[in-house]
């Protein structure tokens, strides 16, 4: 559970540097970093594949190939973090943390991917 107290720990840090942290926020930033370690352990799945996708064969037999599910696991916990981030005033411009910060590279990600359109 450190990892999820890390990640609250960092949070609650870039929203006192800013001056919008109050305790009345703690379950929004637990529900944060949650998401954020939902994000990191589909990450984690994707690393390892060597496809992107699976055959899936049909009740009539027939084979196809389609999107692997960790994909969508992954993209569904991106879209809920950016916008718990975005609720708790958490953006790229906003935060004051330094460079090697987990929540300051958690939101380029999400930035990278807003700007790909893949975030949409």
């Amino acid at each position: 559970m450190s990892d999820l107290d890390d990640i609250k720990e960092k949070i609650r840090a870039a929203m006192n540097s800013q001056g919008t942290y109050t305790s009345d926020l703690d379950l929004c930033i637990t529900l944060c970093a949650g998401s954020y370690i939902a994000f990191k352990i589909a990450l984690n799945d994707i690393a390892k594949k060597k496809r992107s996708f699976v055959t899936e064969v049909s009740r009539e037999g027939n084979k196809k190939l389609v999107a692997h599910p960790a994909f969508k696991v992954l993209f569904d916990a991106l879209e809920v973090t950016r916008k718990q981030l975005r609720e708790l005033g958490l953006t790229l411009q906003t935060l004051s943390a330094s460079d090697d910060d987990e929540v300051n590279d958690l939101i380029n990600e999400v930035d990278k991917i807003d700007r790909d359109g893949e975030g949409d």
